[in-house]
Protein backbone atom coordinates (compact mmCIF):
# COMPACT_ATOMS: atom_id res chain seq x y z
CA UNK A 1 0.00 0.00 0.00
CA UNK A 2 2.57 2.23 0.70
CA UNK A 3 4.92 1.24 -1.91
CA UNK A 4 1.65 2.06 -3.96
CA UNK A 5 1.26 5.83 -2.55
CA UNK A 6 5.19 6.86 -3.50
CA UNK A 7 4.90 5.06 -6.68
CA UNK A 8 2.04 7.35 -7.44
CA UNK A 9 3.34 10.70 -5.66
CA UNK A 10 6.52 10.31 -7.59
CA UNK A 11 4.86 10.42 -11.16
CA UNK A 12 3.35 13.40 -10.02
CA UNK A 13 6.78 15.23 -9.13
CA UNK A 14 8.63 13.46 -12.15
CA UNK A 15 5.86 15.23 -14.54
CA UNK A 16 5.42 18.63 -12.95
CA UNK A 17 9.15 18.52 -12.57
CA UNK A 18 9.17 17.91 -16.41
CA UNK A 19 6.76 20.43 -17.28
CA UNK A 20 8.60 22.85 -15.22
CA UNK A 21 12.14 22.21 -16.58
CA UNK A 22 10.61 22.88 -20.19
CA UNK A 23 8.94 26.43 -19.13
CA UNK A 24 12.56 27.23 -18.03
CA UNK A 25 14.64 26.16 -20.97
CA UNK A 26 11.73 28.14 -23.18
CA UNK A 27 12.49 31.36 -21.30
CA UNK A 28 9.39 31.25 -18.85
CA UNK A 29 9.58 32.59 -15.32
CA UNK A 30 9.98 30.11 -12.62
CA UNK A 31 8.01 30.31 -9.47
CA UNK A 32 4.72 28.34 -9.29
CA UNK A 33 4.74 25.16 -11.75
CA UNK A 34 0.56 25.72 -12.18
CA UNK A 35 1.06 29.43 -12.63
CA UNK A 36 3.90 28.46 -15.28
CA UNK A 37 2.59 26.14 -17.18
CA UNK A 38 0.47 28.53 -19.33
CA UNK A 39 -1.05 27.62 -22.90
CA UNK A 40 2.73 29.45 -24.54
CA UNK A 41 4.06 25.87 -22.77
CA UNK A 42 1.30 23.43 -23.74
CA UNK A 43 1.59 24.68 -27.44
CA UNK A 44 4.81 23.87 -27.57
CA UNK A 45 5.04 20.99 -25.58
CA UNK A 46 5.10 17.20 -26.75
CA UNK A 47 2.20 15.11 -27.19
CA UNK A 48 3.46 12.69 -24.78
CA UNK A 49 4.60 15.12 -22.43
CA UNK A 50 1.40 16.55 -22.29
CA UNK A 51 -0.39 12.89 -21.48
CA UNK A 52 2.31 12.52 -18.77
CA UNK A 53 1.18 15.97 -17.39
CA UNK A 54 -2.36 14.43 -17.06
CA UNK A 55 -1.38 11.23 -15.65
CA UNK A 56 0.60 13.32 -12.99
CA UNK A 57 -2.61 14.81 -12.17
CA UNK A 58 -4.43 11.57 -12.39
CA UNK A 59 -2.28 10.15 -10.30
CA UNK A 60 -2.49 12.84 -7.24
CA UNK A 61 -6.51 12.69 -7.63
CA UNK A 62 -5.82 8.68 -7.00
CA UNK A 63 -3.87 9.27 -4.56
CA UNK A 64 -5.76 12.03 -2.50
CA UNK A 65 -9.35 9.78 -3.43
CA UNK A 66 -7.42 6.75 -1.94
CA UNK A 67 -6.09 8.03 1.38
CA UNK A 68 -9.28 9.72 2.14
CA UNK A 69 -11.33 6.79 1.15
CA UNK A 70 -9.15 5.16 4.18
CA UNK A 71 -9.75 7.90 6.79
CA UNK A 72 -13.30 7.56 6.09
CA UNK A 73 -13.30 3.96 6.47
CA UNK A 74 -11.26 4.23 9.89
CA UNK A 75 -13.63 6.63 10.92
CA UNK A 76 -16.54 4.58 10.34
CA UNK A 77 -15.04 1.69 12.27
CA UNK A 78 -14.03 3.65 14.98
CA UNK A 79 -17.79 4.99 15.54
CA UNK A 80 -16.50 8.56 14.63
CA UNK A 81 -18.07 10.66 11.94
CA UNK A 82 -16.22 10.02 8.98
CA UNK A 83 -14.61 12.84 7.20
CA UNK A 84 -14.20 13.24 3.81
CA UNK A 85 -12.01 16.13 1.77
CA UNK A 86 -11.38 15.44 -1.50
CA UNK A 87 -11.59 19.34 -3.33
CA UNK A 88 -14.16 20.44 -5.84
CA UNK A 89 -11.48 20.14 -8.19
CA UNK A 90 -10.80 16.57 -7.66
CA UNK A 91 -14.62 15.74 -7.58
CA UNK A 92 -14.80 17.61 -10.88
CA UNK A 93 -12.19 16.22 -12.79
CA UNK A 94 -13.24 12.39 -11.45
CA UNK A 95 -17.02 12.80 -12.45
CA UNK A 96 -15.65 15.70 -15.70
CA UNK A 97 -13.45 12.89 -17.18
CA UNK A 98 -14.76 9.81 -15.88
CA UNK A 99 -15.25 8.12 -19.33
CA UNK A 100 -12.39 10.84 -20.92
CA UNK A 101 -9.16 9.30 -22.11
CA UNK A 102 -6.30 11.41 -21.30
CA UNK A 103 -6.06 11.70 -25.05
CA UNK A 104 -8.78 13.28 -25.11
CA UNK A 105 -8.36 15.95 -22.37
CA UNK A 106 -5.31 16.79 -24.36
CA UNK A 107 -6.97 17.25 -27.74
CA UNK A 108 -10.04 19.61 -25.62
CA UNK A 109 -7.32 21.80 -24.33
CA UNK A 110 -5.25 22.02 -27.46
CA UNK A 111 -8.62 23.06 -28.98
CA UNK A 112 -9.52 25.92 -26.29
CA UNK A 113 -5.92 27.17 -27.07
CA UNK A 114 -6.48 26.77 -30.91
CA UNK A 115 -9.80 28.93 -30.27
CA UNK A 116 -7.99 31.44 -27.96
CA UNK A 117 -4.69 32.51 -29.44
CA UNK A 118 -5.16 35.78 -27.21
CA UNK A 119 -5.20 33.72 -24.21
CA UNK A 120 -1.67 31.41 -23.98
CA UNK A 121 -0.60 33.08 -20.89
CA UNK A 122 -3.37 31.67 -19.19
CA UNK A 123 -2.49 28.39 -16.73
CA UNK A 124 -3.06 24.75 -18.44
CA UNK A 125 -5.19 24.13 -15.13
CA UNK A 126 -6.96 27.25 -15.19
CA UNK A 127 -8.22 26.20 -18.64
CA UNK A 128 -8.81 22.73 -17.97
CA UNK A 129 -10.86 24.01 -14.31
CA UNK A 130 -13.01 26.70 -16.25
CA UNK A 131 -13.25 25.57 -19.99
CA UNK A 132 -13.48 21.90 -19.28
CA UNK A 133 -14.39 20.88 -15.88
CA UNK A 134 -17.25 23.33 -14.86
CA UNK A 135 -18.93 23.11 -18.10
CA UNK A 136 -19.41 19.01 -18.36
CA UNK A 137 -20.36 19.34 -14.49
CA UNK A 138 -23.10 22.07 -15.25
CA UNK A 139 -24.36 20.17 -18.10
CA UNK A 140 -24.47 16.71 -16.12
CA UNK A 141 -27.29 18.53 -13.91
Amino acid sequence: MKKSVLSLGLALVLALAGISVQAAEKGHPQGNPVDQFTGKVWVETRESDKTAYLFGVESAITVEYFVNTQITEKAAKAGKRPVYCVSPFERGWMKAFKNVSRAEIVKMVDNWYKANPQSLDRPVMSVIWHELIMPRLAAAK
